[in-house]
């Protein structure tokens, strides 16, 4: 009596083999949106230390906002550049005296395959406009527009203006690039001044000079 156990068929290997694949093929996309949606919360949960950070800073200085460059390795005045907002931020953040910046994981986010972490200290574009605002401050001061009168050439009247930055819609930093894609609608997070962070709006229904909400 033969009591050697039968091995599995070619037939049977096939089957197995198959399943396994039609298996990897329905929980692969599932793995990909996990791993997804791992590196927005932790874009999210960065972007909100940084808009943190940012508060500290300015509690720091007299209400001001830092003034730093968007693009590190493009300056905007070559001749005298401003600072990386990584190296103003980077005593808020944790970073010990002397440590590297680029060391500081808050400053990168997961999915910036790009490099900009590496080149600019910062996955993070920092919005230059804000440079030396006041934080939290709802309005600028006020200024003059003049209207030239085409038929005379004189100045003919003036009118009080002034721009308007609310802290609910007035970002702070933001993704360089669309790290999280959400297509059609932009796969960039923001902090904004009122220190919530959300993904870019950049819908046609939005208020003019309104890049999220």
């Amino acid at each position: 009596m033969n009591n050697k156990p039968a091995g599995f068929t070619l037939t049977e290997l096939l089957v197995v083999v198959a399943v396994i694949g039609i298996l990897a093929g329905l929980l692969l996309p599932a793995l990909v949106r996990a791993k997804a949606q791992a590196h927005n919360s932790v874009c999210t949960n960065n972007l909100r230390q940084l808009g943190m950070a940012t508060r500290l800073y300015s509690d720091d200085h007299m209400s001001r906002l830092p003034s730093a460059e968007i693009l590190p390795t493009e300056p905007i005045s070559p001749a005298s550049p401003l600072p990386r907002i990584c190296d103003l931020l980077a005593s808020y953040t944790g970073r010990a005296s002397g440590a590297a910046t680029n060391r500081v994981t808050v400053f990168e986010c997961p999915s910036d395959r790009t490099g900009l972490f590496t080149t600019e200290g910062s996955s993070y574009e920092w919005n230059a406009g804000l440079n030396g605002q006041r934080i939290d401050e709802t309005r600028t001061k006020s200024d003059f527009m003049f209207l030239l009168d085409r038929n005379t050439g004189q100045l003919a009247w003036s009118t009080n203006w002034t721009l308007t930055l609310p802290p609910q819609t007035t970002p702070l930093l933001l993704d360089y690039e669309d790290f999280h894609s959400r297509p059609p609608k932009s796969g960039k997070n923001v902090v904004y001044m009122d220190n919530h962070v959300a993904p870019l709006d950049v819908s046609p229904g939005s208020p003019p000079g309104d890049v999220g909400g």
